[in-house]
């Protein structure tokens, strides 16, 4: 059960990093079948979340398939991110890390190689203070799947690596166990109702001073 929020706030909008399409290939399919949140999130980093709710508005025609982005929430992104330029991240899959919730419960995640994007995450949180539901320390991560035992997370943990180096073997990459991002915007995403999946509503570029 989600934890009751207060109004301002909401579980159904994120601010978040989004991989390109260019290197999810090997993330979507290990997630396809492992993690449980597929159909509703994209590959991402959550920056914030719960984020405000309804940030979104409908477009100027009326559109509700086309929301846009409310004007005072993209300012805001803008003035937190406006002197901070885009950067490199790897996401490294040698080892793939963990977080152990209980015994039987247990996620995958890919993490970041630079902590750039905590630098990026503290600069949107000072900036959205009253998004203040989740205390725990920030950890960026990318999730790719649940697993019910220490044995299941590790073998969670070999096949996202192997998919990433069967990935960049046909790319014929550098870096054959690491997946290469260049971070230049921050997506503001949504979803209308619990079992909707998250679409993009706004998105703000980095270094646009």
């Amino acid at each position: 059960m989600a934890k009751h929020l207060p109004a301002h706030l909401a579980h159904k909008s994120a601010l978040a990093l989004l991989p390109p399409a260019s290197i999810t290939t090997p993330i979507e399919t290990v997630r396809r079948v492992h993690d449980k949140h597929f159909a509703r999130w994209p590959p991402h980093i959550n920056l914030i979340y719960p984020f405000l709710a309804s940030p979104s508005t409908m477009n100027v025609e009326g559109d509700p398939s086309s929301p846009q982005l409310e004007e005072d929430i993209s300012l805001r992104i803008h003035k937190a991110v406006k002197q901070l330029e885009p950067f490199h991240v790897s996401l490294s899959a040698d080892p793939p890390s963990r977080f152990s919730h209980s015994k039987r419960s247990k996620t995958v995640w890919l993490g970041p190689s630079t902590d750039r994007v905590q630098q990026l995450q503290a600069a949107l949180q000072a900036e959205f203070a009253e998004c203040n539901a989740d205390q725990r320390p920030y950890t960026p991560h990318l999730s790719v799947g649940q697993a019910d035992s220490d044995t299941g997370a590790q073998k969670l943990g070999d096949e996202i690596k192997d998919s990433i180096i069967d990935f960049n073997r046909d790319r014929e990459e550098s870096t054959p166990i690491a997946l290469d991002w260049h971070i230049d915007k921050v997506y503001v995403i949504e979803r209308k109702g619990f079992n909707d999946r998250f679409k993009v509503v706004g998105t703000i570029e980095l270094g646009t001073r």
